[in-house]
């Protein structure tokens, strides 16, 4: 589903959704086509989804022409010996 054809179902409001196609370019991710799994009604709802959110599952508002997040690189962990 493209985030134009969410926007026009659930305006103004959060909605939980997976990302099926998206691009990296310039440290940012660009979503192109997202599956829609619920929309979000009120903030304990929106708490859940948030504890599920994991992989390519995320809380996005409506409101947003575009799905475009910054790709944040998780440091490296080294472990030191003794």
């Amino acid at each position: 589903m493209q985030w134009s054809e969410v926007r026009k179902l659930f305006p103004d409001q959060y909605v939980f959704v997976e990302d099926l196609k998206s691009k990296i370019e310039g440290g940012k991710l660009y979503v192109e086509e997202v599956a829609l799994i619920r929309p979000l009604l009120d903030s304990r709802e929106t708490l859940e989804a948030l504890k599920e959110s994991k992989d390519n599952r995320f809380i996005y508002h409506t409101s947003n022409e575009k799905v475009v997040m910054d790709v944040v690189m998780k440091p490296m962990v080294r472990a030191v010996r003794s």
